[in-house]
């Protein structure tokens, strides 16, 4: 599967049922960092998280790739969409589009993850380094300009 240039984000989610109707919950993050608006319409695709290998992040299925430590990373095919796409330790460089509600800068790794780096600014090409990482959004520090 091939992910679309104009996917706003990614994350794992559980279909809940109230009173005849299910919703699906997206996490704040998603609106705070300005991926998406309250109130506007979007397509929406589903995929289940739970099969291994139903959607894989790298891999022949959607060419996602990211830099470790300066060299090319693919993650195994095992990888799906409920585990994060980076590891505490991790080095990685990236471009800061945006800044968060706290003035950290926001970074996005393929596809759509979002990561806060601390005292950067939108435009800032830094290296850096992944200190804390959760299901739908990481911390990290700088650890060099490029």
């Amino acid at each position: 599967m091939e992910f679309l240039d104009s996917l706003l984000c990614m994350f794992t989610s559980r279909v809940t049922g109230r009173n005849g109707s299910y919703t699906l919950e997206i996490p704040e993050q998603e609106i705070e960092v300005g991926s998406l608006e309250e109130g506007k319409r979007y397509r929406v695709a589903l995929f289940d998280a739970s099969e291994v290998g139903a959607v894989e992040v790298g891999g022949n299925s959607s060419g996602v790739t990211g830099h470790v430590s300066g060299t090319q990373q693919q993650p195994n095919n095992s990888e799906v969409l409920d585990q994060p796409p980076v590891n505490e330790g991790e080095i990685r460089e990236v471009e800061i589009e945006d800044i968060g509600e706290k003035g950290d800068g926001i970074a996005r790794i393929p596809p759509g993850y979002v990561v806060f780096v601390e005292n950067t600014s939108p435009g800032d090409r830094v290296r850096i380094e992944i200190t804390e990482a959760r299901d739908n959004f990481a911390f990290a520090d700088v650890v060099g300009q490029i």
